[in-house]
């Protein structure tokens, strides 16, 4: 056979082989008929869910979708939203500090196994993804191999970031019932309420819903525990990492339109001068600073609370019972900080003693902040990074984890966990005054996912024992997803009076009541930061 015939048919089966791997696969919306792709799973992305926010809808409450007649391509991801790049997660090709995405971009991606049919009535996971409310997409989280091994649909979730999703100024509100801010949890509960009514059609039960999210992620499912508006919308709720009753992070809508006043001058615009301000460009609305200090775990653009969507803080919502009341996991990584000390960490050059001392204070306060340097001395850490991004772990995250627990507790199932892989899977570089980056804040997402994150890791590159690691935390996910409860023997509920937390490394899992003391909370939960 001469080469050339052999290169032919070599690639008439290559081609063959790609068809029989891709097929299309079509199921009907509200909106209209959607066209997917099936290989072992099946995958409808870009799917919108709401009209786009643009124009006179831009600072508006998501309006329903437009109806389309002929079937929609949903072989491609949709747009990313606005954001400005950051230069941590930049990818290959992005340019930290520019802007990347779209206002439109109010789309959904659904993940479900082979065969699923709208019998199926599978279990559903709702992913809303982190980024500080200002970064991050759908795109990035692949729930293939969640739906596949565990026969369970996947949706994950785009809405609006930065100034876009969350300004609140009281001309915005006027328009609204007196009410601004908080566009972007709107998107989320739009998203919840399309999954309600077309995720039968994918074979999912849309009274089997979990909402799961990781740090942003994480606080808006916080939000939507406390929200009155998401009643109804999901059985469970997963939190990772979420800073739900973390310093600074309790903005009221009147203080929030106070300081954004001086944001919306900053733009060229009077605030009560809506046509200016809907006029301005996305690069200049995401590149202008919100003036003002604020703690260093705030959150500039966040939910806004005592607010018609959020009528209580978390704290208040939570300790008073007055949320929604469904079975909780709740969870954090072993060395949250170490992430935030690389950001901190300018060229990669050492953190000083000064900027240590100056960055626990613009954390803790300033009454606070000689205890705090006594509690946690650099000298005894080896470096001024390792003290900071120890006790940021456990001011912003761990301890306030616990608050959450404790509270939660009184009132619904509540499982707690912690993720501590010491040398966990990571593309993101080690400043070098850290001894590695350990189980770093968003870590553990490669393992729950079992996939590739952007930006972050790739679990092709665990080892072994991490791979072991992934398939005991992702299948704790899918069980609690599946039954509203972690299918493990000696795994019980949250008790405070244990301060029970189950713990996952790579050389097992195992209920610890250590928690308290290894991120020293009997410190930290009388100070009650605020």
């Amino acid at each position: 056979m001469s080469r050339p015939l052999r290169i032919l048919i070599c690639s008439a089966f290559a081609t063959l082989a790609v068809a029989h791997a891709q097929q299309p696969v079509t199921v009907q919306t509200q909106q209209g008929a959607v066209i997917g792709q099936q290989a072992e799973v099946r995958t409808f992305l870009g799917i919108p869910y709401a009209a786009p926010p643009v124009g006179d809808l831009r600072w508006k409450p998501p309006q329903p979708a437009a109806a389309w007649t002929t079937p929609r391509d949903a072989s491609k991801f949709g747009n990313d939203c606005a954001q400005t790049v950051l230069a941590l997660f930049a990818l290959p090709g992005e340019t930290p500090g520019t802007v990347k995405g779209q206002e439109d971009c109010l789309s959904l991606n659904v993940y479900t196994p082979k065969g699923t049919t709208a019998a199926s009535k599978l279990p559903v996971m709702v992913w809303i993804h982190g980024g500080a409310f200002t970064a991050g997409s759908s795109s990035g989280y692949d729930g293939s191999a969640l739906a596949q091994k565990n026969n369970i649909v996947v949706v994950t979730v785009n809405y609006r970031l930065g100034a876009l999703g969350w300004l609140a100024l009281p001309a915005l509100g006027a328009e609204n019932s007196g009410q601004s801010g908080n566009y972007g949890l709107m998107d989320q509960q739009a998203a919840l309420k399309w999954v309600q009514s077309n995720i039968t059609a994918f074979g999912g039960d849309p009274a089997k819903v979990t909402i799961a999210g990781e740090s942003a992620g994480g606080m808006s499912n916080c939000a939507h525990l406390a929200s009155p508006a998401s009643a109804g919308l999901f059985r469970g709720v997963i939190i990772q990492s979420g800073l739900c009753t973390s310093p600074g992070n309790s903005v009221t809508l009147t203080d929030a339109q106070s300081r954004n006043q001086k944001y919306a001058r900053n733009l060229d615009c009077q605030a009560d001068d809506l046509a200016c301000l809907r006029a301005a460009p996305v690069e200049k609305l995401l590149g202008t600073k919100v003036p003002g200090l604020r703690p260093a775990p705030n959150l500039v653009w966040s939910p806004v609370y005592a607010s018609g969507l959020l009528p209580l803080t978390l704290r208040d919502a939570f300790s008073t019972g007055q949320f929604n009341r469904v079975p909780v996991m709740n969870g954090t990584t072993h060395d949250e900080g170490r992430l935030f000390v690389s950001v901190a960490s300018p060229n990669g050059k050492p953190i000083s003693p000064v900027v240590y001392w100056g960055g626990t204070g613009l954390t803790v306060g300033a009454s606070n902040t000689v205890k705090v340097l006594k509690q946690y001395p650099y000298r005894n850490f080896g470096t001024p990074a390792l003290a900071f991004a120890t006790m940021f772990t456990d001011a912003v995250f761990s301890c306030p984890a616990l608050r959450v627990n404790a509270a939660l507790s009184k009132y619904v199932p509540v499982y707690a966990f912690e993720f501590n892989d010491p040398n966990a899977a990571t593309i993101v570089k080690s400043p070098p005054d850290l001894p590695g980056l350990g189980a770093h804040h968003s870590s553990s997402l490669a393992y729950a996912f079992q996939s590739k994150v952007d930006g972050l890791a790739d679990a092709a590159d665990f080892t072994p024992a991490q791979r072991q690691l992934s398939d005991a935390f992702s299948a704790a996910w899918v069980s609690f997803v599946k039954t509203g409860k972690p299918e493990s023997a000696d795994w019980k509920t949250f008790d405070p009076a244990q301060n029970n937390v189950q713990v996952f490394t790579p050389e097992g899992v195992q209920p610890s009541i250590l928690f308290s003391n290894d991120h020293r909370c009997t410190f930290w939960l009388p100070l009650d930061l605020q």
